[in-house]
């Protein structure tokens, strides 16, 4: 570098290799913006020593925020005449001195001196004629050293040993057809390691290529043992035109033209390589001792590698939750005074009976279109004696109907009016139904299988695994939970979580839901009216505001535009609607979840107001959205008789003598029936077919890790 160049050298785009706008399709250097240099100088100490061939002396320049600075305090800000060596050195020292934020997400300095190191390793092995020495400060040897005069082989003996070097195969091609030319080092089939070593180049950069990764571990796959990977080296040169390196902010991933052709093309070099060289194997072998008896040897093996206690993720079937180490009665156990007493929850105005008449036989298949795996053992009814819906008493079924005389058995499929996917067939005495299973609905819109595409993608890569593997461990609350992944205790908020869980089986579903039928229809301008009554509350207004429609035309219009979309709601998501406006039916999400009826007017509401009816897409989307809120959990809210009537006061010293568990409020035994719901049908959901988007990790409070098992013996000593 010439010394007039060292006054403008750390400014931004001084060292740019673009001259024209042409440059960037054929650019084939390591960089070209020409602000790597200026950036540096912004965040670390950069002293640049730089002597040219014909000068008879080195000159010392330091920089901040791009531009030269004096040496010391008060002197001149010039390069500095000094002792050096042809060439050009520069050194950051310092790095992030002056951003402490950024300097704390650094990791430890071991490990970002090994990251270091593994990029001096594959450029020392790259460049065979240049000469690459890494020291760690402090030490007197260097870590990576290579000289100009050795081969590639031999630098690869040098940083990964002679194990490798003498099992390498080399590899050279050459393609005019893309154009491409093949270059590197392959370890042949007598070499194999648990962790898959690749070293790429493309166009003498180092980066990454996963399709070329995967393409190449399947052809190794045929001569390797089981859970084995190759060792492989290979420089890639292809048209710059053709290269992508603009699919990943770091430019290591890059992507080129006629990908799957190169790949190809490159496997079967890599195939008749090995081919080739597939001439003899070795094996090693161990010769088995007289005195040592192969029953022994078994033995020993099936003991395996002592797991400490810190480290031992405990199961047992016998595994309780925490509910059944607290001291309490059941939440079932209701006191004679008020057993005759009927609770109300709910919406029981405008002629509504919330009792509901549940199709259980338009139950919907398990099969997953988002989870490959699909654990049915966690999931069913809730595991106390009888229906969790006849112990709220709240819901009724239907007595079985014998069948009539002229038609026999009735069946109910999906093409009936009442829409329930199965046939039904019984008598009085009997008491029993006989189902058949409606084969599953194959959706072909493009619009769902999107959406469906978008829940796969937007899946957090960390929380997935998390809650497809975790083990239920008790609830906390009406909103909060706990469960336990291999050595971690997590904290989630089931209430948000539960959302997401109905708008990702809204899509997986579509169209092949079960039903949930009212025992008596209900008017939807009725309901509509009674949210907007709500939302006049909200508003903290005696009237409706004029400038509004009225209340009477919007619940009308509301309810015209549910009617006109009847069948499609009938279709795709079972809500059923009858022609006069009324609500029959709402889909069965989970088998045995039935959602919190307080929520139905708005839910009516909102299908009139928030649904997007313009686009098939953005109304799939919206109509899942409003029905994952309306299912998302909340328990319902029961008034205490007592409070209303002060008659009972004698009645409730007459029981002030009995156990505790007679003493609990209505409000108490409905949150104890809501969270044995939410543990016995939602938690097993979340396991079977949750994926967590990524999303709910940026949201505050969703998913906390409380507590660590390694962490909890430091202070215990125990497990």
């Amino acid at each position: 570098m010439q010394i007039e160049d060292l006054a403008i050298v750390c400014e931004r785009f001084t060292t740019s290799k673009l001259r024209t706008f042409d440059d960037l399709s054929t650019m084939s250097t390591y960089g070209f913006r020409g602000e790597a240099l200026a950036s540096v100088s912004h965040i670390a100490h950069v002293t640049i020593t730089t002597k040219t061939k014909d000068s008879t002396c080195a000159y010392k320049a330091s920089y901040s925020d791009g531009v030269i600075i004096p040496a010391k305090p008060g002197g001149a800000a010039e390069p500095k005449p000094c002792a050096g060596n042809n060439g050009t050195q520069i050194s950051a020292e310092d790095l992030f001195y002056n951003v402490p934020t950024r300097r704390k997400a650094l990791k430890n300095a071991t490990e970002e001196y090994n990251r270091i190191l593994d990029v001096v390793n594959r450029y020392a092995i790259h460049n065979e004629g240049v000469s690459f020495t890494c020291r760690k400060v402090g030490s007197n040897t260097p870590d990576v050293h290579t000289t100009t005069s050795v081969s590639v082989v031999d630098n690869i003996r040098t940083i990964y040993g002679s194990s490798v070097a003498n099992e390498l195969l080399s590899l050279e091609k050459s393609y005019p057809t893309y154009p491409l030319k093949v270059k590197g080092w392959i370890s042949n089939a007598n070499y194999s390691v648990k962790k898959f070593v690749m070293l790429l180049f493309i166009n003498h950069r180092s980066v990454e290529s996963p399709a070329i990764r995967k393409a190449i571990e399947a052809v190794y796959s045929t001569y390797l043992p089981k859970n084995t990977h190759p060792w492989v080296y290979l420089s890639l040169e292809m048209d710059p035109r053709n290269v992508d390196v603009n699919v990943h902010p770091t430019k290591r991933e890059v992507h080129f033209m006629n990908e799957e052709e190169v790949i190809v093309t490159i496997c079967e070099a890599i195939q008749d390589r090995l081919g080739d060289a597939n001439v003899s194997r070795n094996f090693l072998t161990q010769t088995l001792l007289p005195q040592v008896s192969v029953k022994s040897r078994v033995e020993d093996k099936k003991q395996g590698p002592k797991v400490y206690e810190y480290n031992q993720v405990r199961t047992d079937s016998r595994a309780q939750t925490l509910d059944s180490f607290l001291v309490s009665a059941s939440p079932y156990t209701i006191s004679n005074s008020s057993s005759h007493k009927r609770v109300k929850v709910g919406i029981d105005s405008a002629g509504v009976d919330q009792r509901m008449d549940i199709d259980s036989d338009g139950e919907r298949s398990d099969q997953d279109d988002f989870v490959d795996n699909d654990e049915g053992a966690e999931g069913g009814s809730p595991s106390t004696p009888g229906s969790l819906l006849n112990k709220i008493g709240q819901f009724k079924r239907d007595p079985l109907k014998k069948s009539n005389d002229n038609g026999g058995s009735r069946n109910q499929g999906r093409s009936s009016s009442n829409g329930s996917g199965s046939q039904r067939t019984g008598g009085e005495s009997s008491q029993s139904t006989l189902r058949t299973k409606a084969s599953r609905v194959e959706v072909k819109l493009t619009s769902v299988l999107q959406l469906r595409d978008e829940v796969k993608k937007q899946g957090h890569p960390i929380l997935t695994p998390i809650f497809a593997n975790h083990t239920f461990v008790g609830i906390l609350d009406n909103q909060r939970g706990l469960i336990q992944n291999e050595l971690a205790l997590y904290l989630i908020n089931y209430e948000a979580i539960s959302e997401e869980l109905f708008y990702q089986i809204c899509l997986r579903d579509f169209s092949n839901f079960g039903y949930i039928r009212l025992s008596n229809p209900v008017s939807i301008k009725d309901m509509v009216h009674m949210a907007l009554d709500d939302e006049q509350e909200l508003m903290e207004k005696d009237e409706w505001p004029e400038e509004l429609k009225p209340k009477d035309e919007i619940a009308q219009t509301v309810a015209n535009t549910l009617v006109a979309r009847k069948e499609m709601l009938k279709e795709y998501f079972s809500i059923c609607i009858t022609n006069d406006g009324k609500l029959s039916a709402i889909p069965m999400m989970i088998k045995g979840y039935v959602p919190n009826l307080e929520k139905l007017s708005d839910f009516l509401w909102r299908l009139g107001s928030e649904i997007d009816w313009t686009s098939e897409k953005g109304c799939f989307q919206t109509l899942a959205r409003e029905l994952a809120i309306f299912y998302s959990t909340q328990p319902e809210r029961v008034e205490d008789p007592f409070m209303d009537n002060g008659d009972d006061d004698d009645e409730k010293d007459e029981n002030e003598g009995e156990s505790d568990h007679n003493k609990k409020t209505p409000q108490e035994i409905q949150d104890a029936l809501f969270q044995h719901m939410v543990s016995s049908l939602i938690f097993p959901a979340l396991k079977r077919h949750f994926i967590p988007p990524k999303a709910l990790i940026e949201q505050s409070g969703m998913v906390v890790q409380v507590a660590q098992v390694k962490d909890l013996y430091k202070v215990f000593e125990r497990c």
